[in-house]
């Protein structure tokens, strides 16, 4: 067995209120530090940022804030970074959905300062992941050309607060995504036993893909509860949704987190571009669940039973995209697959060994009811 050191997020702060009481949480885990740098958009200023601001303040932080305008891309760190650095050391506060926790995660490694994340919504289950997600540019984050989505390492947050009054109060359409972005590990968990077995990735973490089959299994037996709000089934989904930073650690890999089904994802994600509609990254991976579960030969059906129970999308009609574009998202996967292999050598996927022409990318929508 190899050596590992094992990086988890220390501190959980979770229930009602707790955005209210943020500052008194910060002074009670010791925080020496006398600045804080609020990370959100203009909506999650209104949801939870402009409290958090209020709460430190009252605390006795010196409180500044970054408003995101341009979404998961380099001028936001670096613009983040600005502001971070002068009043160094502080705490960097990612407050919002992915993309602001993301801003906040890199931006504050990268200036080596200590973050927080406070999730407004589960649209994502970005909270205590390792990584921080960005979109392709031809500079990224790690100064590196990207075509697509990559990742940075950036390891867990300080801490993870999370006010269930306001996860549970936003829109429903957020937490249905999340919901389906963390059934992705179906699909993931599949595609890393297989680049294993091919002898693409030499690390393979039996235990944590254990850890995430049941609680996949515990979302798809309990959407409809999860949907009506039950409070025992609800909080179980969003302790569920906090776990990510713990399962990639304990993996040892990322590949935990997605597979092929994120590839689809993308694709999906650039038809939308294409056409100008506005989409969520986890309902785009949601119907590239349902399509890849199908092509990996597990029970789509079952997921998209979940999906529908849940409230997800579970057509491409639903997100605002025609046959062809779901037809052409697919015949395109296994180029994005191919170009993800270079910044990842071991993403080998179902994609790499059943490649999708038109017909048989038509046939799989088709029988899974993703396109009429």
């Amino acid at each position: 067995m190899e050596l590992r050191s094992l990086t988890l997020c220390p501190k959980y702060f979770f229930g009602n209120r707790a955005v209210d009481k943020l500052g008194q949480f910060c002074r009670e885990i010791d925080l020496q530090e006398k600045s804080a740098v609020l990370v959100c958009d203009s909506a999650t200023w209104k949801a939870a940022a402009e409290k958090a601001f209020a709460s430190l303040t009252a605390s006795g932080f010196h409180v500044d804030k970054v408003i995101v305008e341009k979404g998961a891309v380099r001028s936001e760190v670096d613009k983040a970074r600005e502001r971070i650095r002068p009043l160094r050391p502080c705490i960097v506060l990612g407050i919002g959905g992915g993309v602001s926790m993301d801003i906040a995660k890199a931006s504050a490694f990268l200036e080596r300062a200590p973050w927080i994340t406070v999730p407004t919504s589960f649209a994502t289950d970005a909270m205590t992941g390792i990584n921080a997600t960005f979109r392709g540019e031809n500079r990224g984050v790690d100064d590196k050309a990207h075509e697509g989505d990559y990742d940075v390492r950036v390891g867990p947050p300080l801490a993870c607060v999370v006010d269930t009054e306001i996860v549970r109060n936003a829109p429903w359409r957020f937490q249905a995504a999340g919901y389906a972005d963390y059934l992705a590990k179906l699909c993931a968990t599949h595609d890393w036993e297989l680049a294993y077995s091919r002898g693409k990735d030499r690390t393979y973490g039996e235990y944590a893909i254990m850890l995430a089959g049941a609680q996949v299994e515990y979302l798809m037996n309990n959407a409809s509860r999860i949907r009506k709000k039950d409070e025992r089934a609800f909080e179980s989904f969003l302790q569920i949704m906090m776990n990510d930073g713990f399962l990639t650690e304990m993996a040892g890999n990322s590949r935990i987190l997605f597979g092929s089904e994120h590839v689809v994802a993308q694709a999906l994600m650039e038809e939308q571009t294409r056409a100008r509609v506005s989409g969520l990254h986890g309902e785009q991976v949601g119907l590239g669940t349902i399509l890849m579960s199908h092509l990996q030969g597990q029970d789509w059906m079952a997921v998209r039973r979940a999906l529908e129970e849940v409230g997800a999308p579970v057509t491409g009609e639903q997100i605002g995209l025609g046959e062809d574009s779901v037809v052409r998202a697919l015949t395109r996967a296994q180029a994005i697959n191919q170009s993800w292999l270079r910044d990842r050598p071991d993403f080998h996927t179902v994609l790499m060994e059943k490649p999708l022409t038109a017909e048989s990318a038509k046939e799989i929508a088709t029988e899974t009811d993703v396109i009429a």
